[in-house]
């Protein structure tokens, strides 16, 4: 089934509903919680990819247990990572549901971790996955349970899901007039940094491409990736990408981007990443990784592309400067498009520090 088709049913109307009573947000809450990444690594910062998947995990159970139905991902909303998670830390993800549209589920994902030496647990990120339900052939489903928001989590839970709808058409907006320019050039497109770079490449040399298949350690009984593993394998090529850049090995990811998952992938799949790096700061850059599929019948399609922002440190912990810039040129207009992209969303976050929606606003 295509994507697409998935999304309009999950996330349009509400025709048909469950006969069941309402599920209130208490009832469907739930949690995860991991001791992360490698003791021969302890007390070392852990990559993103297997807090991601904790995270998309974490999803699954809050879905199952609503609706009692497989679910699948639709959309990873923008996640920001700026709390350093360590090899050996206890990290704990608390889900819980906060709207519905036909058979989607937005399920809010609150992170916290706590260090081996540390007695209580710290609050790290916010993030949102909205799940999809399906049915016995595989389907949306149009008989889920109701959300009820008749209880006091309900009530924070219903004003937080249209706090999260506003943040994303803003979001949207921020972005929208990119791609009705015309005939961008380098000089409107590219800001001055007064770091020193000792070597420069363009865009297209920076490029890393990897194919295979995903590889999942409880595959799903119709043959579907699961997405928390696909999470893992875009974080390594991201990271993988902006090391080879930086010439350094202490690259981490701080946040990702929105992404829909337009359409399923099977585990008969061949699936190209194609990453880049499409925008460079003093200390920071953003790899661009788009997702090519190559089915079994011999079609190729491109997925999605997912925007990680990472960052490069030195070994001593420390911010590390960035050395290698990037040569845009005023033929690649799709290079200068998104060097724009970043650009703008880079400003747009640094404008609105509370998106990671640790409280609603006052």
């Amino acid at each position: 089934m295509a994507e697409t088709t998935l999304g309009t049913i999950a996330e349009t109307g509400r025709e048909t509903r469950s006969l069941e009573q309402p599920r209130t947000v208490e009832a469907s809450q739930d949690y995860l919680a991991e001791i992360v990444g490698s003791e021969t690594l302890a007390g070392q910062r852990v990559q993103a990819g297997p807090i991601l998947k904790l995270m998309y995990d974490t999803a699954v159970a809050v879905a199952f247990r609503h609706c009692g139905m497989r679910p699948v991902m639709l959309r990873l909303d923008r996640i920001d990572l700026t709390r350093v998670i360590s090899h050996m830390d206890l990290v704990r993800i608390e889900g819980r549901m906060v709207e519905l549209g036909r058979s989607s589920m937005v399920i809010e994902l609150r992170c916290y971790a706590k260090r081996p030496r540390e007695r209580q647990f710290n609050p790290c990120h916010v993030g949102f996955i909205t799940m999809v339900a399906l049915d016995d052939k595989g389907h949306p489903a149009r008989r889920i349970p109701d959300l009820s928001y008749d209880t006091p989590q309900g009530r924070v839970s219903k004003a937080l899901a249209a706090h999260r709808r506003a943040e994303i058409e803003e979001r949207k907006g921020a972005l929208a007039w990119i791609d009705e320019e015309n005939n961008l050039r380098v000089e409107d497109v590219a800001e001055p940094i007064s770091a020193e770079r000792y070597d420069y490449l363009r865009p297209e040399h920076t490029e890393v491409r990897v194919k295979g298949q995903v590889i999942s350690s409880s595959p799903q009984p119709d043959g579907r990736v699961r997405a928390g593993d696909l999470l893992m394998w875009l974080d390594r090529v991201a990271t993988y990408t902006a090391r080879q850049f930086c010439r350094n090995e202490n690259v981490i990811t701080l946040s990702l981007n929105d992404v829909v998952f337009r359409r399923p992938l099977h585990a008969t799949d061949r699936i190209e990443l194609v990453s880049r790096v499409t925008y460079v700061r003093t200390h920071t850059l953003e790899v661009a990784v788009d997702i090519i599929v190559h089915t079994l019948e011999g079609e190729q399609v491109q997925m999605d592309r997912v925007e990680f922002f990472l960052i490069n440190f030195a070994p001593s912990g420390e911010k590390q400067r960035i050395t290698t810039g990037l040569v845009l040129s005023n033929d690649d207009e799709e290079s200068l498009r998104m060097y724009l992209k970043a650009r703008t969303r880079f400003n747009f976050w640094k404008a609105h520090p509370e998106s990671h929606l640790t409280q609603l606003p006052e």
